[in-house]
């Protein structure tokens, strides 16, 4: 990867994160004028960017952390340490899944009630750091909560931020659908 094209990955990935621009439908592609990335006074970190061994999980893992608006927070010890924060979860997502999904409520559906405007049980796991945002994203995927949620909770900051960032890192969360549906249904029918 060229320093160029590091520059236009971050840029596609900033702008997936931070506007409506979607990096899947585009392909990650976005306009970038050369003789603008030669003139910036920043491009070094692009050249290092370049040279990272996964600069699209790299980047992806610090945006989503909220750590990576401007292209020099990427180079500190604390984006290296959500790039390998970030890796470990998606290593070990389905067992991650599991462990997480057992500090559900024994009630399974409570977990997802919005009583009063108020904030569900799950949504307040996750706030705390007990749920993951890959374990929120799958089990919206699996059960489709974030459209009631949209719909019934009351706050205006909070909620709207997270439900944007589940659809917009939805994309980037891969794993086995239908064997975290199974692990789930297991579950919820063993309590």
């Amino acid at each position: 990867m060229t320093p160029f094209e590091a520059y236009k990955l971050f840029i596609a990935l900033k702008n997936h994160f931070t506007s409506n621009y979607d990096f899947f439908k585009y392909n990650g592609s976005v306009k970038a004028d050369v003789t603008s990335f030669d003139n910036r006074k920043d491009k070094h970190y692009f050249y290092k960017l370049s040279k990272h061994k996964d600069p699209k999980g790299f980047v992806v893992a610090n945006i989503i952390a909220d750590n990576g608006k401007w292209i020099g927070d990427l180079f500190t010890d604390k984006a290296d340490r959500l790039y390998t924060e970030w890796l470990k979860r998606q290593q070990s997502i389905s067992y991650n899944f599991q462990n997480e999904s057992n500090k559900l409520l024994t009630n399974f559906n409570d977990n997802f009630i919005v009583k009063n405007g108020q904030h569900p049980h799950l949504l307040k796991l996750y706030r705390q750091g007990e749920v993951s945002l890959e374990t929120m994203v799958i089990l919206d995927d699996i059960l489709s909560f974030s459209s009631h949620w949209k719909k019934n909770i009351d706050d205006t900051i909070i909620w709207p931020r997270i439900n944007t960032l589940m659809s917009k890192y939805r994309m980037f969360c891969n794993y086995d659908k239908f064997k975290l549906r199974k692990q789930l249904r297991q579950l919820v029918e063993h309590d």
